[in-house]
């Protein structure tokens, strides 16, 4: 069984159809917030901004879902996923 922490995400992940849309499309390497843009919005069914993006992923940030390879970089930041991202993209989409 999982600990609060992650049922407190996963809640917070399932209130939102852009959170779980971009979760679906993160993949398992390093991405910029324009690559992973331009992913979703080929896929569809979102047309996100470049700053939506960016907050998403400042989101997934802070709530453990995702971590910054290079934050000392303001223009061209890599995120990649977590173990308790996968966790919870995958209980969501496996």
């Amino acid at each position: 069984m999982e600990n609060p922490k992650f049922w407190k995400t996963y809640s917070w992940v399932n209130l939102g159809s852009q959170r779980k849309e971009v979760m679906k499309l993160l993949p398992d390497k390093p991405i910029t917030a324009e690559e992973l843009r331009k992913k979703i919005n080929e896929k569809g069914p979102l047309n996100l901004s470049l700053r939506e993006m960016s907050r998403h992923l400042t989101s997934f940030l802070e709530q453990g879902l995702t971590e910054c390879l290079n934050p000392e970089d303001p223009y061209n930041r890599l995120y990649m996923i977590t173990s308790m991202g996968k966790k919870i993209r995958d209980s969501f989409f496996a």
